[in-house]
């Protein structure tokens, strides 16, 4: 029993239609420029540098 191996070359056009479908914006969907993501790093990166030196801890302690 030999199993014939299919050849029709469908594979391409359905990566076809996926490129196309993933290729398309939705207007509903966010935008984020690169100045939200540095800005997002510098502002977790600070965060984190406040907590390793306790001044976090030290304003939690005011209130």
């Amino acid at each position: 029993m030999a199993s014939k191996k299919k050849s029709d070359g469908s594979g391409i056009q359905q990566a076809a239609g996926l490129i196309r479908y993933f290729d398309e914006e939705s207007e509903d969907a966010w935008k984020i420029t690169p100045f939200q993501v540095y800005a997002a790093c510098i502002g977790i990166g600070t965060f984190f540098y406040l907590v390793n030196q306790g001044v976090i801890s030290w304003i939690m302690d005011l209130f």
